[in-house]
């Protein structure tokens, strides 16, 4: 009787432990462990997954011994959450019709052996997260550089959800079909875009693409000029209140007409050559380094927000200046955003083309660097333009990510859109990679053998005595 009764109790301890491991797949009940909390969700994240109407699925995407567990973990507690979330563990040798399955909508090259695919089919988008995407830095003062302190992934993977599950996301329109900046170099642009969870539609006229007003243009660095016909429906989309960001480099070209002539439009044009702080002017550039500005931000309805926010610290490296013409067309104002202090533009088609010394030739004073400008249209619309002789205050990392360059940047967009983007506030939860078992099996399995191994050895000293 004992002997059952043991039996008995051991069966019920197996099932306890079956039922709790599948209250805890349902439910999340699993106290989190992890350093940090890094696998237990903000109340932000739990807002947004109750809120979903549509269907999110996650494809995890990883190599052999490469699954991260902190992720599963994470994403086990999202599933909770709502009905419209799911996930899936997956591998290209087992699922190879992934590679091509999201080509379309998030690049070529994007998806790979490992990586997490966040899509949605209600609006076919798609967003691929990468290993890079999750490490945590800090700025080291010893050392100068900034350092990898752990790893946060809610607000990525967040970030995503909304992106993809969004009905009418913020839209940026780039235009392209002149050699504008591109591909790798405007990846830290694109990635401030994409935390904000805009949505980028590459536009090109000479393909017969269309602009929307409703969506600001962003003009990157062309290299060649714009066509007649190009001229012709860019004046249409800023006659019905259409809106541009436009970005130049004082290394581009300054010969091209219908360019210029849109940027006439706005009652500006560029100097040639290189903006170049004076030497005695410390509080006007970085450390040494007399090309690389800190311009002064002006009062003005876009960069008011900045300046009461005390975000005003930029860096300019490698900048030209913009001309401005005295305005006398009522229709029209130009106010500058961005001035520099006491500079020179060393012109390199005079005398010492390549010393950043002032010669004799430059001009020198203090210049715009970046302007509003805003222009009634014969239609009756408004339309405007955000005009900055920089990129790389967006393009590079460095750069970007030690100025308030991104805020700058948003705030341009929102102000020229009227809609402000969806910016996460998850606060960063660093972590280190826990040392966790593969699968919860072995748990069980050890947990369940235990007690039945203890049962067969008492039956085995137990039944021999029994029958003597």
């Amino acid at each position: 009787m004992s002997a059952v009764i043991s039996l008995l109790v051991v069966f019920s301890l197996l099932a306890a432990v079956l039922i709790m491991d599948t209250m805890e797949k349902k439910y999340a009940l699993q106290a989190d462990y992890s350093y940090n909390g890094a696998t237990t969700q903000s109340r932000i994240t739990t807002e947004i997954l109750s809120a979903l109407t549509h269907d999110v699925h996650i494809y995890v995407v990883s190599s052999l011994g490469n699954q991260n567990n902190t992720i599963l973990s994470l994403l086990d507690r999202y599933r909770t959450v709502s009905k419209h979330f799911t996930y899936s563990e997956e591998s290209l040798a087992r699922s190879p019709y992934l590679l091509t399955m999201f080509t379309g909508s998030v690049g070529d090259d994007q998806v790979s052996s490992d990586c997490i695919i966040v899509y949605c089919q209600d609006t076919g988008r798609a967003r691929v997260l990468k290993n890079g995407d999750f490490p945590v830095y800090e700025y080291s003062t010893e050392t100068g550089y900034y350092i990898q302190t752990g790893f946060n992934y809610e607000k990525p993977l967040t970030e995503a959800i909304v992106y993809v599950s969004q009905d009418n996301p913020l839209t940026v329109q780039f235009l392209t079909g002149h050699n504008e900046l591109s591909g790798e170099n405007i990846t830290n642009l694109e990635t401030i875009l994409s935390g904000a969870n805009y949505y980028i539609q590459q536009v090109n006229l000479l393909n017969g693409d269309t602009l929307d007003p409703a969506n600001p243009l962003l003009i990157i660095c062309p290299q060649l000029d714009f066509s007649s016909r190009e001229l012709s429906l860019l004046t249409d989309f800023a006659e019905d209140g259409g809106k541009f960001m436009i970005l130049s480099d004082y290394t581009d070209p300054l010969d091209l007409t219908n360019f210029n002539s849109l940027l006439l439009e706005y009652g500006v044009g560029f100097f040639p050559g290189l903006v170049m702080a004076e030497s005695t002017d410390r509080s006007g550039y970085y450390d040494d380094l007399q090309a690389f500005l800190l311009p002064y931000m002006q009062s003005s309805e876009l960069t008011d927000p900045l300046i009461e926010s005390n975000k005003a610290i930029l860096i300019m490296p490698g900048t030209r200046a913009l001309r401005m013409p005295q305005v006398t067309d009522t229709s029209l104002t130009v106010d500058p955003l961005l001035i520099s202090g006491k500079a020179y533009i060393r012109d390199y088609t005079f005398s010492a083309p390549d010393s950043p010394e002032k010669q004799a030739t430059d001009e020198e004073g203090y210049f715009a660097l970046g302007v509003l400008s805003t222009r009634l249209t014969g239609r009756g619309n408004v339309s405007r333009a955000v005009i900055i002789g920089n990129h790389l205050m967006f393009t590079d990392y460095w750069v970007e990510s030690n100025t308030y360059a991104a805020d700058f940047l948003l705030r341009s967009l929102q102000f020229l859109q009227g809609d402000a983007p969806v910016k996460l506030d998850i606060s960063s939860k660093a972590n280190r990679e826990p040392l966790v078992m593969g699968s919860r099996l072995p748990a069980i399995l050890a947990i369940s053998l235990l007690p039945l191994s203890v049962l067969a050895a008492a039956l085995f000293i137990l039944l021999p005595r029994k029958h003597r």
